[in-house]
């Protein structure tokens, strides 16, 4: 659909406010300020991969519910389902901006399974501090992009656009690489099933919290699926089910459009009461208690 790209990059204020901005059949949006667009204190739920570079001044938000200040020469890489909060940034902010969508995303890393580990990291650790020498590269990399994307009556163009985001990409990775150590291997069997259960929660969390139901949708016991995702990530499928409701919760309950009943609905609770003693589990206190806790 065109413009489904930009309705889910840009949530709030008028897109095409921008003075500076360009794009790629809608697969690739890039742009240098936010000039425009008045980014809403309501949760902003991800649909797309989206990367920054703060070039000058600085920024504040919330990512999943945890604080960000972003300095100059940060790195920010939003994932899909990442939910965006509270955005702020100084009257010298600067900035380069990239969205991608998903398919042209998925086009990018073919087998993403082989670099899981560092995928994981951007969803943990949206953030990251590059040096000098890091930054500009990717501002010329950003520059060079936004000059193939500008160039007129190229019958190569997505081509080129395709392959220089991919370097892009891999150079993202290569800095998280080398400020968490990770060791980039061929996947496991068993990173592969835990990649398709956590694929899977992001998906259908509000649809069933059981283990069972995303055992059955891999093939496998919900035993072994059990064991799978302890064993490579420490925790429990159930602690990942959870986490997932349970922010969603958060972030909803953080906005007062939302009734504790639209919520409880919404995350496909049987009743309020229900959901009342489940997020009381979880989090430590009622919904309703969390909520006047915000104000």
């Amino acid at each position: 659909m065109q413009h489904e790209l930009k309705n889910n990059i840009v949530k709030h204020g008028d897109f095409d406010m921008i003075e500076r901005k360009d794009s790629l059949d809608d697969d690739l949006f890039i742009f240098d300020n936010l000039d425009g667009i008045s980014v809403s204190k309501s949760p902003i739920k991800l649909e797309n991969p989206m990367f920054a570079v703060c070039v000058n001044g600085s920024a504040h938000m919330q990512v999943n519910l945890n604080d960000y200040n972003i300095p100059k020469d940060c790195l920010v890489t939003l994932m899909p389902d990442h939910i965006l909060h509270d955005y702020s940034n100084s009257d010298d902010f600067k900035g380069l901006f990239l969205g991608v969508s998903n398919t042209f995303a998925e086009e990018m890393v073919p087998d993403i399974h082989s670099v899981l580990p560092v995928i994981m990291n951007f969803r943990e650790s949206p953030v990251v501090q590059l040096t000098e020498e890091e930054s500009k590269s990717i501002q010329e990399a950003h520059k060079l992009l936004w000059k193939v994307i500008r160039k007129p009556n190229s019958p190569y163009k997505k081509k080129i656009a395709h392959a220089m985001m991919q370097a892009l990409l891999y150079e993202a990775l290569d800095v998280y690489k080398s400020r968490y150590n990770f060791n980039i291997t061929k996947r496991s069997r068993n990173e592969e099933i835990f990649y398709n259960f956590f694929t899977l929660v992001e998906r259908d969390f509000k649809i069933d919290r059981s283990v069972l139901y995303y055992a059955d949708k891999l093939c496998i016991t919900p035993k072994h699926l059990s064991a799978v995702v302890k064993a490579v990530s420490g925790h429990t499928a159930g602690d990942w089910i959870d986490k997932y409701v349970v922010l969603a919760a958060k972030v909803m309950l953080r906005s007062s459009s939302y009734t504790i009943q639209e919520i409880s609905s919404d995350l496909n609770f049987s009743n309020q009461s229900f959901f009342g003693k489940y997020f009381k589990q979880h989090v430590g206190m009622s919904p309703s208690d969390f909520r006047l806790q915000d104000v």
